[in-house]
């Protein structure tokens, strides 16, 4: 079997086996979206299923995947190019998007272990005691959930995404506040709700779409924690004025005009902050604006501090360009030259799927193809070689027209594995073929970081019967 539908299928067994129970599970190695948003087939076999809805609803699964004819057993090597998606992968595939969310969180415990998953809108507890890590896998959707924590000793932890653990605190250090959001297909569908208990007994109001729950500067941590989704927009039952308790408000706010962020322990505040989705930079409280070097990486902030992850407005698309992948985090980030300090600008990111296969390296790309035939009829757009027979290429298309989409490639980029090319939306695979020509560096690496900018997401799904990309700008509306 074609290692796509493997992928697929491995990731629609993932939203039902996840559910059974196990004590310090799943958290112990950090995950993230190189692996499908969830944990190994081989690692979710081995969970002991202790409830007869659990064992059911895996039969069902099996069961569906099974008269699907599926078998996640086997897989073809064809040496870097592309397989095929049939009609049994895409009726898995629709049953998927019939879904809600699905969110699984477990948390550090104590002494590096981690607890039982909780699922959904169950409180997240510890037995009364703090808790010092966290890990949520979002399934069941397409789309990415982002977290973090806070401790006044440690400030913010980065943001981790899909499974991937926080920061892990020592046995004394427990987590004081939580930040929650969605993005992606899931954010445009749905609001993140989350609310937190202190060990004095208080329970907080809800947070929403990134602001923060818990409590600040006071002493107090978090004992419980709870997460829900509602349809995106629609009203929200609880109540949501104090979702923090805080020496001062925490946050991004707006101060005698000026837009400011204070720490909630009342200091000043630098460092990356976030609203919603949208990302600024702080120096002292006061957001920055214009050119910035930060981390390594020449940033451009626009009069409003917002952080810009498209620079082709800004700077065009001459280049020289060098192209990097993160396998394990299936994002790609186009990199220009700054001057001396070298490749250094990031101009804009692009989502992909890649697979075990795929090579670690650096190459210079030989050739490039318009139209290319990758195996057994399945045709790809907008192909530059990289090495050999590994390719960066457009979704997958069942003759050389760009009306012969295969829509599943489209909506589980990033979850459903490559056979080792490097697969992108039509739209982004073109604007690789068109702006990085014959000799163009790429460099491939692994690394739990996304890169300078945050792992893109496919914003919107589209329906099996739709034949056509929509980022491909050579098909008409």
């Amino acid at each position: 079997m074609r290692k796509l539908i493997r992928g697929l299928a491995a990731f629609f067994l993932t939203t039902v086996l996840v559910s059974g129970h196990a004590s310090y599970a799943w958290a112990d190695v950090a995950r993230g979206p190189g692996f499908r948003n969830g944990v190994p087939i081989s690692q979710n076999d081995s969970q002991t299923e202790t409830e007869d809805q659990e064992s059911t609803e895996t039969e069902e699964a099996e069961t569906a995947l099974a008269n699907a004819g599926i078998d996640i057993g086997k897989e073809a090597e064809v040496n870097g190019e592309d397989g095929v998606v049939d009609e049994a992968t895409k009726a898995a595939q629709e049953a998927l998007k019939a879904n809600f969310p699905r969110l699984q969180t477990t948390v550090m415990v104590g002494d590096s272990n981690w607890s039982q998953p909780f699922v959904n809108d169950a409180w997240i507890t510890n037995n009364g005691e703090g808790f010092h890590g966290m890990s949520t896998f979002l399934t069941n959707i397409v789309g990415n959930v982002l977290y973090r924590t806070y401790t006044s000793s440690t400030g913010w932890s980065p943001w981790a995404i899909n499974g991937q653990q926080t920061t892990n605190y020592a046995n004394d250090v427990n987590v004081e506040a939580v930040q929650m959001r969605f993005s992606g297909y899931v954010n445009n569908q749905f609001d993140l709700y989350y609310t937190a208990q202190l060990e004095d007994g208080t329970t907080m109001d809800w947070a929403k779409n990134g602001t923060t729950t818990g409590t600040m500067g006071t002493g107090h941590y978090i004992t419980g924690l709870r997460m829900a989704f509602y349809a995106k927009n629609s009203a929200f039952p609880y109540p949501t004025e104090k979702p923090l308790i805080s020496a001062v408000p925490d946050g991004m706010q707006q101060i005698d005009g000026a837009l400011r962020y204070i720490n909630g322990d009342g200091t000043p505040f630098t460092g990356w902050a976030w609203q919603g989705n949208e990302r600024y930079y702080f120096v002292d409280s006061a957001p920055v604006t214009g050119w910035q070097y930060i981390d390594g990486y020449k940033y451009y902030f626009d009069e409003t501090g917002r952080m810009l992850s498209d620079l082709e407005p800004v700077i065009g698309a001459k280049g020289p360009f060098l192209i990097s992948i993160n396998k394990e985090m299936n994002t790609m980030t186009i990199f220009a030259k700054d001057g001396n300090n070298g490749f250094i600008i990031p101009v804009k990111s692009f989502l992909t799927s890649t697979g075990p296969d795929t090579p670690l390296g650096t190459f210079k790309t030989p050739a490039k193809y318009r139209w290319r035939d990758m195996n057994h009829g399945i045709f790809t757009q907008y192909a530059t070689r990289i090495w050999k027979g590994f390719l960066i290429h457009s979704i997958l298309y069942s003759s050389p027209n760009p009306m012969t989409l295969d829509s599943s490639t489209y909506n589980y980029l990033s979850i459903a594995q490559s056979a080792g090319c490097v697969r992108l939306l039509s739209g982004d695979a073109k604007w690789v073929y068109d702006h990085c020509p014959i000799g163009t560096t790429v460099t491939i690496y692994n690394s739990p970081v996304p890169g300078p900018y945050e792992r893109p997401a496919i914003e919107q799904i589209i329906p099996d019967s739709q034949t056509w990309d929509p980022t491909d700008p050579n098909v008409g509306r």
